[in-house]
């Protein structure tokens, strides 16, 4: 298997960007659920009404934290890609692969 270097480099920059951009959603969602409750210690507003915001606090969380877990397994699966080609050996600056290498070694550590 042949990849583009710059190609691959992009994909590596990109990995990290989306990354970043979701545990920052991560962190905002954690906030505003904090606030929240923060806001409701000093205010009064019926148990029932609140409980619906927290419903969809949690399940917007919730959704977040599925999604990051499907970016990690397409970011293994990349992974084993540049794993089979020239670049095997080659540090892109990629986050997190589950070897000290930076490569995952087979298809079946990224179902893991």
């Amino acid at each position: 298997m042949r990849l583009s270097e710059a190609g691959g480099r992009a994909v590596a920059t990109e990995i990290s960007s989306m990354f970043k951009s979701v545990d920052t959603a991560l962190f905002d969602a954690a906030r505003l659920a904090a606030t929240i409750m923060e806001t409701n210690a000093v205010s009064v507003v019926p148990p029932a009404h609140l409980q619906s915001a927290l419903d969809s606090a949690a399940a917007g969380f919730s959704k977040l934290v599925e999604g990051r877990k499907d970016m990690v397994q397409m970011h293994r699966k990349l992974a084993v890609i540049k794993g089979e080609s020239q670049y095997r050996e080659t540090d892109w600056g990629c986050l997190g692969d589950d070897s000290p290498s930076g490569v995952l070694k087979s298809a079946e550590m990224a179902q893991a």
